[in-house]
């Protein structure tokens, strides 16, 4: 009987003690935690709830900083637990949203997403995976939509923190110099995550330090006294040393330059870049660009450096490719000048009544080859003229019906030494392009070039143009190109656009050329906002180009102005040149033609013989030593008998502003080298200028 209550007694005192004690664990929980409240260590509470539903309190109260790291990124920060609320967000990621810090504390964060996207984000949220990338369409809380990406760049026990990057600017280069400035000013205390744990300073610096490294420059800080503080990944790759080995050396150790000193900066932040070499661990030299920025609240400076390799290299490509383009220009036009007197000088004899059939044809093959020499001339001065941006459209609506006749009379000769056949099919309605109509022709007449080039004696070239539509509706006139030719190889298609690739040589049979003609047409094609590509079923088989260019409305009709015939008219010319063949041998033309000729050889004897000859017409050359055709077309405009006459440029140069300069020193009209005399002789009878007496 008397053991029961011993018993009883004995549970009794158990359970007491057990609440004695759960008491006192909670009151040294709560002795801590006041103790903590008081030195202001926290930084918030994670209360009530379900597990995934948690809500985060935050303290107004904070010993450090108020604008901490993460509120001075440029880049918005997130964290967000693994069920899909957000346990943290900076000001940034609130403004871009358009929310406010308590409305997204807890909030899910799919309710920030764009429904189509929710599942998507779900499974980039809960896969895990660090360093991994989403594009997110979020809701603005106005409403509207936009874009931004989405980087994991920490991921703990049921949390991820993400940077959503913002969606007015790529520059993550310069974000992340601004997130290591911040990062080394130490300002963040901690942030709750995960609903369960505080990440402290060390933790919560990680995924920013992460960002630092994985920047395109190089950062390292280092104490005033130049020893390295820190180093990122970039940065010991640039000096070719480990990262471990980096930390406490002196910076030019690290660098293998003195070019840099220390203290770097004063009491103001080094935003000028400024360059040095540095020596690698094996020797090598890197050019580097730098700037400074101080670490506050340390005596520190943290630099970026920018490998300059890239740019360098950069810098002498276009250096190299500037003078290719110089001397091509050059070139075309050093070329220009004897092969203008041989044009003439063929033009002479095919003009010569006392030539046998045979000296005809040999006339004739003299004329079609300084032809295609002044089209291979051509081809050099366009890649020049398009690479410099250069190049001048003068664009009207044109029937490409017209220009395709037009392109195919320029290769008549070429077509009928093969004897090869060619076929018309046009539209019975006009096809009116926006477009210089020269451009225009001479695309065409490349491809009629090429389509000869590689066809065979006897072949056939087919010509098809017709009305067709692009995928977006836009009306649009088609050329196609067709021969029976050799063909292409499939790995040649695209590349056969390229400046200066040919056909490969084991063709012997093939004529030679620069490579030039399909890589001016495409560009130009381009320039009119059109396209031109090609087709071919393979080696054998022939191939196909097409050209495609808007379609627009027809021209506005001209009333015909009627005019008198106009009989052919003796003048006086004058030719200066310091070229004696060019000058005589288009002096002899002319005076072929029925006008009386005279010649110079510079520029003050052109003014001279002017003066006593008072010529109706003068053509000069612009490079004529001593006094050079701008100079004397602009003493002979000074002269008052001289103001009406009718002053031609004649020179191997033709770019825009060469056009420019001689319009301003007075010039009627600017011809490029080699010109063909029925060219002068067409402009000289559109103009009313007296016959000679």
């Amino acid at each position: 009987m008397t053991a029961e209550p011993v018993s009883t007694k004995t549970e009794s005192q158990d359970r007491l003690d057990d609440e004695i004690a759960l008491l006192r664990e909670r009151l040294e929980s709560a002795e801590e935690m006041r103790r903590s409240l008081v030195a202001e260590e926290l930084d918030g509470f994670v209360v009530g709830g379900e597990e995934g539903q948690e809500r985060v309190v935050l303290l107004e109260t904070s010993s450090f900083p108020t604008h901490t790291v993460l509120e001075r990124l440029p880049h918005s920060v997130l964290t967000v637990a693994h069920a899909g609320t957000i346990l943290y967000a900076n000001q940034r990621f609130a403004s871009v949203v358009g929310r406010s810090l308590a409305q997204l504390f807890s909030t899910p964060i799919t309710d920030l997403v764009a429904e189509e996207g929710r599942a998507a984000f779900e499974h980039f949220l809960i896969s895990g995976v660090a360093d991994s990338v989403l594009d997110v369409d979020w809701v603005h809380a106005n409403g509207f939509r936009f874009r931004s990406r989405v980087t994991s760049v920490a991921v703990g026990h049921g949390y991820t923190s993400f940077l959503v990057s913002d969606p007015q600017t790529n520059e993550r280069d310069e974000h992340a110099e601004r997130a290591l400035e911040a990062i080394h000013r130490g300002e963040i205390d901690g942030i709750v995550v995960g609903g369960e744990q505080i990440m402290l300073v060390a933790d919560a610096h990680r995924p920013y330090r992460m960002l630092v490294d994985r920047m395109q420059q190089g950062a390292v800080t280092v104490t005033r006294d130049g020893e390295v503080l820190y180093a990122n990944d970039r940065f010991a790759s640039m000096v070719g040393q480990p990262r471990d080995a980096l930390l406490g050396l002196p910076l030019n150790v690290a660098l293998g330059t003195d070019a840099i000193g220390v203290p770097f900066v004063g009491s103001q932040d080094d935003a000028t870049p400024r360059e040095f070499t540095i020596t690698r661990s094996d020797g090598s030299h890197t050019r580097v660009s730098w700037t400074a920025q101080r670490v506050e609240g340390i005596d520190a400076v943290t630099l970026i450096l920018s490998d300059l390799t890239e740019r360098d290299q950069y810098r002498r490509i276009q250096e190299r490719a500037q003078r290719n383009d110089q001397f091509l220009a050059v070139l075309a036009h050093e070329l220009r000048n004897p092969l203008g007197s041989i044009r003439n000088a063929a033009e002479l004899l095919s003009r010569s009544t006392a030539l046998r059939t045979a000296e005809s044809g040999s006339v004739e093959l003299i004329k079609r080859q300084s032809a295609m020499l002044a089209r291979l001339v051509d081809d050099l001065l366009d890649v020049h003229r398009l690479n410099d941006g250069t190049i001048l459209l003068r664009r009207e609506p044109v029937d490409l019906r017209d220009v395709i006749r037009n392109a195919v009379q320029v290769v008549q000769s070429q077509l009928e030494t093969k004897k090869q056949q060619i076929a018309l099919q046009l539209p019975d309605d006009p096809l009116f392009v926006d477009a210089d109509e020269v451009r225009v022709a001479q695309v065409l007449s490349n491809l009629l070039f090429n389509a000869c080039k590689f066809t065979g004696t006897g072949g056939r070239i087919a010509i098809v143009a017709e009305r067709t539509h692009a995928s977006d509706g836009t009306d649009l006139g088609r050329v196609e190109v067709v021969d029976n030719g050799i063909g292409i190889e499939p790995q040649l298609i695209d590349k056969i656009f390229e400046p200066y690739v040919q056909a490969p040589r084991q063709l012997e049979t093939l004529p030679e050329g620069l490579g030039l003609g399909l890589s001016v047409a495409r560009r130009l094609a381009e320039l009119h906002g059109g396209t031109l590509r090609a087709r071919s079923e393979g080696p054998g088989r022939g191939s196909s180009f097409v050209l495609e260019l808007p379609l627009c409305g027809a021209p506005r009709k001209l009333q015909p102005q009627p005019t008198a015939a106009t009989p052919q008219r003796r003048l006086r010319i004058l030719v200066a040149d310091d070229d004696p063949d060019s000058a005589a041998s288009l002096a002899a033309l002319l005076e072929l033609i029925g006008h009386e000729t005279h010649t110079a050889r510079n520029g003050r004897e052109a003014l001279a013989i002017a003066e006593e000859l008072r010529p109706q017409v003068a053509i000069l050359d612009i490079g004529m030593p001593d006094v050079d055709g701008y100079s004397a077309a602009r003493a002979l405009r000074d002269r008052a008998w001289a103001r009406e006459m009718v002053l031609y440029a004649l020179t191997g140069w033709g770019e825009s502003t060469d056009r420019e300069r001689t319009r301003a020193a007075g010039f009627d009209r600017h011809f490029v080298k080699p010109v063909a005399v029925d060219e002068i002789t067409r402009d000289l009878e559109s103009r009313a200028i007296p016959a000679l007496t």
